[in-house]
């Protein structure tokens, strides 16, 4: 079984998320800052951004293994 695991870098807009298949393991850094604004949004949203950024990051990775 697959499974997701979402860390957050303490109180940073920086999440860890990894993902582990059988004995293998992919792991990136997402970072869901706004870029100088003040961001206010919830812990939630913010996990969920960074949940988002990285399924758009797999899919960019995907598309890059099929055109090598």
């Amino acid at each position: 079984m697959d499974e997701v695991e979402v860390t957050r870098n303490g109180r940073t807009n920086q999440f860890s998320i990894t993902l582990v298949r059988g004995g293998d393991t992919i792991r990136c850094m997402i970072s869901v800052g706004l870029g100088g604004t003040v961001d206010e949004r919830s812990d939630g949203e913010k996990h969920r951004a960074a949940l988002s950024k990285a399924k758009a990051l797999a899919k960019v990775l995907d598309s890059a293994i099929e055109s090598s």
